[in-house]
């Protein structure tokens, strides 16, 4: 199994990169996959001049974000996933919505692809996790590929100063901001989730995923072990995002030289 088969598993949640030919199937019933795109699409609504626009959404899922920006705005979207099967998907989506002409899907590798992206006024990270390294080396990889003052939309959360929680998955409340001023942004907005909202929508999450792994269960005897496995990392990560982190999305803006 690969590094990138690896990261992408690990992006989900899961551990076991054996777990990555089975994803598709487990994520059938989910179109959105990590951020909400309601609010990624208010900030930018809200924020950003929109003649224009030019968007990169890196770890794009099945387009669900990048489609509902190209059907309100009316901007260009360039969504990378390097799962085949869910950019298949973002492509049937887009047409379904009639935005094909405005949306680009591609497989690959973000971490390649990034280096030869330029001139974009909005990269989106939904949820994606640090694929790209830590939030500080994330952001200094991106700047290049924006124009100037160019943006960033941030799906991501931290563990508040206070709390002992060991969780290796985000950072502690200061680093977070620390990272961000020190990569050369700035915050422009940020819209914190209320628990409640998050475990309302884990739960409903958690359902779909589970039906499906029940179903392979049945039909893979043998990788019982793997599915539970991964069952069980969902469980803690609801647990965690119930409870210990401050989750939320960030809009950041690079600081003019």
């Amino acid at each position: 199994m690969n590094a990138l088969e690896k990261s992408v598993v690990e992006s989900l949640d899961g551990s076991d990169p054996d777990l990555f030919p089975f994803l598709p199937y487990i994520l059938q019933d989910l179109w959105e996959l990590g951020a909400d795109p309601s609010v990624m699409l208010s900030l930018i609504k809200n924020n950003i001049k929109k003649d224009g626009l030019r968007v990169l959404d890196l770890g794009c899922g099945k387009g669900a974000v990048s489609i509902n920006i190209a059907r309100e705005i009316g901007c260009t979207v360039k969504g990378i996933d390097a799962m085949p099967d869910f950019i298949e998907s973002a492509k049937s989506y887009a047409k379904q919505y009639k935005v094909q002409d405005k949306c680009d899907f591609e497989t690959g590798d973000i971490r390649l692809k990034i280096k030869e992206l330029k001139g974009f006024n909005v990269i989106i990270l939904g949820a994606i996790g640090p694929v790209l390294g830590d939030l500080y080396t994330t952001l200094k990889t991106l700047s290049p590929s924006l124009n100037p003052s160019g943006y960033v939309l941030l799906d991501d959360g931290y563990i508040p100063d206070v709390s002992q929680t060991d969780y290796n998955r985000c950072l502690h409340e200061k680093e977070f901001y620390d990272q961000i001023a020190r990569a050369g942004f700035v915050i422009v907005r940020e819209i914190i989730f209320e628990r409640e909202a998050i475990d309302e929508s884990d739960k409903i999450i958690y359902e779909a995923i589970k039906k499906r792994i029940d179903e392979l269960k049945s039909e893979f005897p043998g990788e019982s072990g793997l599915f539970d496995e991964y069952i069980k990392s969902q469980e803690y990560e609801n647990y965690i995002l119930a409870n210990e982190l401050v989750t939320g999305t960030w809009l950041l803006q690079l600081k003019s030289c």
